[in-house]
């Protein structure tokens, strides 16, 4: 995972828009900046830019930023399938 931060892709950031526009509740998977995998329950609050980084807001203080996000709700990241999400159950 690289620290520069990568644009995502603009269908993708107008479907967060959309749901920020709601203050909708989601179920959020993303990567920390540790590198942790991270998967919580929140309701999204805005999107917000610091510098050349977009950051998704939750209510609850956190931001995470725009393209360190796997899934919202059912919906992988672009970049991710749904093999991702798959358990290697010992194949």
């Amino acid at each position: 995972m690289s620290t520069i931060y990568e644009p995502i892709d603009p269908d993708f950031r107008e479907e967060l828009e959309a749901q920020v526009a709601k203050r909708a509740a989601a179920r959020l998977q993303y990567y920390s900046d540790i590198r942790e995998f991270i998967t919580l329950h929140a309701t999204l609050k805005e999107l917000v830019t610091k510098g050349t980084e977009e950051y998704l807001v939750l209510t609850t203080g956190e931001e995470v930023r725009l393209d360190r996000i796997v899934r919202v709700n059912d919906r992988p990241a672009p970049g991710y399938d749904e093999d991702f999400f798959k358990c290697d159950l010992g194949r």
